[in-house]
């Protein structure tokens, strides 16, 4: 796998564990204004990241799938499905 590759998928999984953390944090702290601050933002970098994932290399989620004519999420191996992702 490419090393940009690779970078964005780490990214994309350090966003979600962030987003993760940040939403059990929120559960009990509802009304911390910098954590929703935090949750908003990674909340944003995330999306970017998979939408970039999506762009350069093909959907991540099925939900990113864009052709109107074909389901192309069945195309690829899937992301973890890849013998060189690691």
């Amino acid at each position: 796998m490419n090393k940009d590759r690779l970078e964005l998928l780490r990214a994309i999984q350090r966003y979600d564990f962030a987003l993760k953390d940040l939403h059990l944090y929120l559960d009990t702290h509802p009304d911390c204004a910098r954590a929703l601050e935090y949750f908003h933002k990674y909340n944003q970098l995330r999306a970017d990241a998979y939408a970039e994932y999506a762009e350069k290399y093909g959907p991540i989620t099925a939900e990113q799938v864009k052709s109107k004519t074909r389901w192309t999420w069945v195309n690829d191996p899937w992301p973890w499905e890849r013998s060189d992702n690691f």
